[in-house]
């Protein structure tokens, strides 16, 4: 009987250890709270910083074009007045310094595509506010 207890004994599997339970908290939940807080904190300042800054107002009547000699585009650019945001003041500085612009290649490929002059030439009509 001795040799049958040994031999069940033997055959027996066994019993499995378990890990002892950890009881520290899973750092998940605080790194996402952490990123949370940050991007909460910059689109707070983005936002504030946006408010700040006051529009800029332009002057309801357009004045003529400058009278600019030996400049490739001969047309006058279109009145900031035509536009809104963005777009307004791209025009308005295109109004206010053609020189600039008459020496600058568009690298749209207007000038192959629409037969524009130089990135002037996309100002004098409604192709630099698309």
């Amino acid at each position: 009987m001795a040799k049958k207890k040994k031999k069940a004994a033997a055959r027996a599997t066994p019993a499995k250890k378990k890990a002892p339970d950890s009881k520290r908290p899973s750092k998940y939940p605080i790194l996402l709270l952490t990123i949370g807080a940050i991007l909460l904190a910059v689109g707070g300042w983005y936002l504030i910083q946006g408010r700040q800054s006051a529009p800029r107002s332009y002057p309801q009547t357009v004045q003529a074009a400058k009278p600019h000699s030996g400049l490739q585009e001969t047309r006058a650019t279109l009145p900031p007045t035509m536009f809104s945001g963005r777009v307004r003041e791209a025009y308005a500085i295109a109004r206010d310094i053609p020189e600039v612009l008459d020496q600058l290649y568009c690298y749209c490929r207007c000038r192959e595509n629409f037969g524009h002059k130089n990135l002037l030439s996309c100002y004098v009509d409604n192709h630099a506010s698309t």
